[in-house]
């Protein structure tokens, strides 16, 4: 899907979500494999820009060490996704 501008019913210009990126796709895939093998946390961590607490969703890597390494992915949204984001399925 290409970015258009397309006009809200009050009249403003609102943006039509892009492709998602091969990259973002590969990570995805490996979120899958990692909560199908029970691999999967949710990691609290403090975000670095700005010193805030954030939960993260993680993929745990097991290391040769016989230690865990929390790999993350994505950070949950904060606050109501329904308020802070365009609902991708509108006019499709």
């Amino acid at each position: 899907m290409n970015k258009v501008a397309k006009k809200t019913q009050k009249g403003e210009t609102m943006k039509t979500p892009g492709e998602i990126p091969e990259a973002d796709r590969k990570n995805f895939e490996t979120l899958l494999r990692a909560a199908a093998q029970g691999d999967l946390a949710l990691v609290s961590a403090i975000r670095k820009v700005d010193g805030k607490q954030v939960a993260l969703v993680c993929a745990m890597q097991a290391n040769d060490d016989k230690t865990v390494t929390p790999v993350p992915f994505a950070v949950m949204v904060e606050g109501n996704p329904f308020d802070l984001f365009e609902d991708p399925t509108k006019d499709v």
